[in-house]
């Protein structure tokens, strides 16, 4: 009986990695903040982020929530932000600007340089996903915010 259930242990331990590696989706835990705190955070911090930039904006984000997954396969959903701007003034200065006040609003944040164009990536621990590139010709930001349940 116990090598029985060592062995069904052992399956659903090995079911549970395998479906969390194919899945394709980032499980996070819900915060303590109400669906419209959570995505009124993202959308500041994407204000915030083209104010220190500069410029003028398209705002395409779109209102049509994504779906996505929470711990114990809980249905949720994240909203997709997409931004388009105008250069700035100066590329590295605004990536700085920019790198600085995520890493002060706690995330997790990432520099990448190709070419001219220079990438910040800031990732909360609550699953937000933010990506700002700039350039001489133009700046975007894009981004996810954290997954609610439904």
């Amino acid at each position: 009986m116990r090598r029985h259930r060592s062995v069904l242990v052992s399956v659903a331990l090995t079911a549970m990695a395998i479906t969390s590696v194919l899945s394709g989706c980032a499980v996070q835990a819900t915060t303590s903040v109400t669906d419209q705190q959570a995505r009124d955070r993202f959308v500041t911090l994407l204000d915030d982020a083209q104010a220190l930039i500069g410029g003028d904006w398209s705002v395409m984000d779109d209102p049509t929530p994504r779906d996505c997954v929470i711990p114990l396969w809980v249905s949720g959903e994240r909203y997709p932000a997409l931004r388009v701007g105008d250069a700035p003034a100066g590329v590295g200065a605004a990536a700085e600007r920019v790198e600085q006040a995520w890493q002060l609003a706690g995330l997790r944040v990432t520099r990448t340089e190709v070419g001219d164009v220079v990438e910040v990536k800031g990732e909360s621990a609550d699953g937000e996903l933010i990506v700002l590139r700039v350039s001489e010709s133009a700046s975007t930001l894009l981004g996810e915010s954290e997954c609610r349940p439904v």
